[in-house]
Order: C-alpha cells, then structure tokens, then sequence
C-alpha cells in the first residue's frame, strides 16, 4: 500500500481545521467561565480521521524514514485504540 504524504498532510490539516472551527464557535463565554458546548457526534468524524491519519503516520515512520509499508491494516497495528462501531 502506497501512502501519499501530501495527501496524508492535506487531510490531517484539513480535518484538524475542521476540528478547531467546531470547536471554537461553540465555545459559549459564560465572563470568566468559558466552555464548550457541542454535540459529541458533531465532531465524531474529524476525530476519527485525525486518528486514522496519525495511526498511518505512525505506522509508515520506520527507523529514520518514511517508508512504504506493503499490506497492512490499522486495525492490525492497533487492535484497542481504533474505533469499533
């Protein structure tokens, strides 16, 4: 399995904006107690593929480099950290 850097770069930037746009304009300033509130399936997705995106990272990174890994699965690399629906 080929992974394209640039495209890996481009989705976590997109999804981490993505991520960072929901959350501040939901932040509701109540003076000097700000908080957050938001819908937790509203950003559900924007997590997901921020982890898929690190997990990939993580598992492309060998010894120094990055390198191509043939026939592998995130699942595989990380059984209890990868979301199950």
């Amino acid at each position: 399995m080929e992974v394209s850097m640039d495209g890996l770069r481009g989705r976590m930037i997109s999804s981490y904006n993505s991520l960072v746009n929901k959350l501040n304009s939901n932040i509701k300033d109540a003076s000097w107690d700000p908080s957050i509130i938001i819908n937790p399936e509203d950003i559900r997705n924007n997590v997901e593929e921020l982890r898929g995106c690190i997990a990939t990272l993580a598992c492309c990174y060998i010894e120094g480099s990055f390198d191509s890994i043939e026939d592998f699965t995130l699942v595989d690399f990380f059984p209890d950290v990868m979301y199950q629906e």
